[in-house]
């Protein structure tokens, strides 16, 4: 989807979206339909954005999401929003990700949700946007 959009927004999320899939599959496997790791969305709707549904929660782990970030040095006015895909681990999760800048991250996990061995994932530079693992917890 290109219509309408700025060439250069167009060029740069191209630009993107391949190095973005160069390093999530060294990790996992890409599938739009939920059985793979991960799925990295292939429309451009215009934004400096791109989404990502993690299937795997493996792809959280904090040296993987480093090499997102650094993937957006050279694009400072983009995002990277990872979701976690909860329908995968339980309708009952509520909506969680990060959303990763080329100078922080922004961590929006709720932890208490996930299984005990991804609870303590830390990210270097990121900020919690939510506090509601302790108020649930």
């Amino acid at each position: 989807m290109t219509d309408g959009i700025d060439p250069i927004q167009d060029r740069e999320w191209r630009v993107l979206h391949d190095r973005i899939a160069e390093t999530l599959d060294r990790f996992g496997r890409r599938d739009a339909f939920g059985d793979g790791d991960y799925w990295l969305v292939d429309d451009n709707w215009g934004q400096c954005r791109h989404l990502i549904e993690i299937q795997n929660l493996n792809l959280l782990q904090p040296h993987i999401v480093k090499l997102l970030q650094r993937q957006l040095s050279d694009y400072p006015r983009w995002e990277i929003r990872v979701g976690v895909d909860t329908v995968k681990f339980d309708r009952k999760w509520p909506g969680m990700g990060l959303i990763v800048y080329s100078d922080q991250i922004l961590d929006e996990l709720q932890r208490n949700y996930l299984p005990p061995e991804f609870r303590n994932l830390r990210y270097e530079g990121a900020r919690r946007t939510v506090d509601r693992d302790e108020k649930l917890a």
